[in-house]
């Protein structure tokens, strides 16, 4: 855990530096779940703004990033799945899959012995990927900071793997949920909430970013959102924005936090949210870390927090 929550937070730094149906190729028959052939070739263009073309739909991909291996097991294309990051575990069907490092630093040999049709890339260096792309290996970028980037990354990976009718479906539904949970609190008293990403140096997830896509779809104002991306942030500005409410992610330490943590805290029993006990501690870090399909449970989670609904 202690690893995990470290490389998040080397994911929100990287950060800080920083649809037309698919097919099986003509003459075969559609593999469960796939789309039709109706192209023999694949093109995408990805979150780098790059087109890539390939000849056909890549039947084993290397997966460097969580949410990238979530959005392909959810689509049902798991099996193509030839490698993953040390950090992809969910669904537990991905912790059978050949470790090949982390996404900030992929091992190159072992990605080169799965012999990959392609490459899913988060938050992956440009040295990487063009040392990727010099053993000839193509490199599709997904760097999902919005709703509407996560919907488009399951799109890319949907038209990819032929699954473009199921990656539709899941977006639709993620659509719905998070139109009812919106609708739901439109009428209600928005709290204004700041969230923990890191606690010390203090990090939150200002404009610009799913989290506070994520606090504003549950009925809340982030009083952060004044920062872009993902900032630090001085104690000085927290206690002068007087939130009414506290979330922190539950590895926003080495050591993983509590409602305690918060209360005893030099930085946070300062605010009066925290000394009145309106705090809380996200149950998986993992919901709301990773811009794939299950951020809807973050929104869900974060709603009940806000209303106690």
């Amino acid at each position: 855990m202690k690893k995990l929550a470290v490389s998040i937070v080397l994911l929100l730094i990287l950060n800080l530096a920083a649809c037309a149906k698919d097919v099986v190729p003509q003459g075969s028959d559609p593999e469960p779940g796939m789309d039709a052939a109706k192209e023999s070739k694949i093109e995408v263009v990805d979150f780098k703004g790059r087109n890539i073309v390939l000849d056909k739909i890549p039947q084993r991909i290397v997966s460097l990033s969580p949410s990238n291996t979530e959005t392909l097991f959810a689509l049902g294309a798991g099996e193509k799945v030839v490698g993953v990051t040390s950090y992809c575990d969910y669904p537990e069907e991905a912790g059978k899959v050949q470790r090949i490092g982390t996404f900030e630093e992929p091992n190159m040999e072992l990605i080169k012995k799965a012999q990959p049709d392609v490459v899913l890339a988060g938050y992956l260096k440009k040295e990487a990927v063009k040392a990727l792309e010099g053993m000839g290996i193509p490199v599709i970028v997904t760097e999902a900071e919005s709703f509407e980037e996560i919907y488009k990354s399951i799109g890319i990976i949907g038209k990819l793997t032929g699954t473009a009718a199921k990656a539709e479906e899941i977006i639709t539904d993620m659509k719905n949920k998070i139109a009812e949970i919106e609708t739901k609190v439109k009428d209600k008293k928005k709290p204004a909430v700041f969230y923990v990403v890191w606690a010390d140096p203090l990090m939150t997830a200002g404009s610009n970013t799913f989290i506070n896509d994520v606090i504003k779809a549950a009925g809340g104002i982030n009083v952060a959102e004044k920062v872009e991306r993902w900032a630090n942030y001085s104690v000085e500005e927290l206690i002068r924005d007087n939130p009414d409410m506290l979330v922190a992610a539950l590895h926003s330490t080495d050591e993983g936090m509590t409602k305690e943590d918060l209360k005893k805290s030099r930085i946070f029993n300062k605010l009066e949210c925290v000394r009145q006990g309106r705090i809380y501690v996200m149950s998986d870090d993992n919901i709301i870390s990773r811009p794939g399909p299950r951020i809807v449970q973050a929104i869900e989670e974060m709603n009940r927090a806000f209303f106690g609904e």
